[in-house]
């Protein structure tokens, strides 16, 4: 599974540097309905790593509906908290509310996922780069991660990587400056500017601007009420992000790649896309869901979905996010029903932010009612 250990999916976090250990914290958790000890043994694990002002926003959901778990370390404590509403940074599972618009258009609007995205935008790409909006979403284009010449940019600014990447910069760079890894459609590379550009061509293609799509597929269906791109309509609702060295994070401002992981949203609401995507009625999110790409014999791609196969024959549908001052994580089982959302406040950067994608992960296999897998 070296895919998903050495794929960090994160937007580019700042470099890991050395950070003394914390002081063992003192554990205060409590118990809640839904949360088993097993299960709150391990979020305890997995906080007490990390520095004060850390704070988890987990969410299960299983056959008995859906349960909450906030947690928080404080003066070396970790406690119990309420932030089942609370705002954070989503980073790159962003990236599977991107497919989803791109499968609303194929499913409703006829849109062919290997048509060109040329006849979308309003530029070319240099020497006449032929990439689908399925390459794009499953990460198959041969773009590089990151636009190239923003790369320098990119590590001195790491507080807030891509806030320069104006539109008019992004497509200047693809129009003159692009340079492939791959050729399209050769072999499996994650991009933040292929699923970056997904989303311009997206709005261009449909004359919506990435927000108002969002809004009008998925957000406002399903009541998303408290998910936003727009820092000027979260009030008080902000969980400040930690970086890795424990002081607070600057929030990041994605320009023109949002559509690659400008959303921000809260446990509850990411409920409610979970149950939607494990909704097996809805043509939308089953069509999403479908595997059109094999890494290898563990590893499958859907539409903005890692397919990661369990030793157990199940199929867990997986994505992570990171960015400054954030970790989370969505893990689901479509067969089973069952869903983990991990949120925090920890920083990509941090050396043990991994441990939120293997959190999700063992509270999966707990709700799942498994032996361990090989992860």
């Amino acid at each position: 599974m070296k895919y998903i250990f050495l794929l960090v999916l994160v937007l580019y976090g700042a470099g890991c540097q050395s950070v003394s250990e914390p002081e063992l914290a003192v554990n205060e958790l409590e118990t809640r309905p839904g949360f088993s000890e097993t299960e709150t043994e391990l979020i305890f694990d997995v906080l007490s790593y990390y520095p004060n002002n850390v704070q988890f926003s987990i969410a299960l959901i299983d056959s008995a509906g859906e349960q909450y778990y906030g947690a928080l370390r404080s003066s070396d404590t970790l406690r119990t908290i309420e932030n089942r509403g609370q705002l954070f940074e989503i980073g790159s599972i962003t990236k599977v509310f991107t497919s989803s618009l791109l499968a609303y258009e194929v499913v409703e609007n006829g849109l062919n996922p290997d048509e060109s995205v040329r006849g979308a935008l309003n530029f070319d790409l240099k020497d006449s780069v032929d990439v689908t909006y399925k390459q794009l979403s499953n990460h198959t284009s041969g773009l590089p991660r990151v636009p190239g010449g923003f790369l320098w940019n990119i590590i001195f600014h790491s507080d807030n990587p891509y806030q320069n990447i104006t539109y008019e910069k992004l497509r200047e760079y693809l129009s003159e400056d692009l340079e492939m890894d791959a050729e399209p459609g050769t072999e499996h590379s994650y991009s933040n500017l292929g699923a970056g550009l997904l989303g311009v061509a997206l709005e261009q293609k449909t004359g919506k601007t990435y927000e108002e799509f969002l809004d009008e597929r998925i957000f406002s269906p399903l009541d998303m009420s408290r998910t936003f791109l727009n820092r000027s309509q979260f009030g008080d609702y902000l969980v400040t992000g930690i970086h890795h060295r424990g002081g607070e994070a600057e929030n990041w401002d994605l320009a023109s790649l949002v559509a690659a992981g400008g959303i921000y949203s809260t446990a509850e609401d990411m409920v409610k896309f979970a149950k939607a995507q494990l909704d097996t009625t809805h043509v939308v999110y089953s069509y999403q869901k479908q595997s059109i790409y094999t890494v290898d014999d563990t590893l499958e791609m859907a539409l903005g979905w890692h397919i990661i196969q369990r030793n157990t024959g199940e199929k867990i549908y997986w994505h992570n996010g990171g960015t400054g001052g954030y970790r989370s994580s969505i893990a689901m089982n479509p067969e089973n029903g069952t869903a983990v959302i991990v949120l925090s406040n920890i920083s990509a950067g941090h050396s043990r932010a991994p441990n939120i994608d293997r959190l999700s992960f063992d509270l999966l296999r707990l709700e799942d009612k498994l032996k361990p897998a090989d992860q």
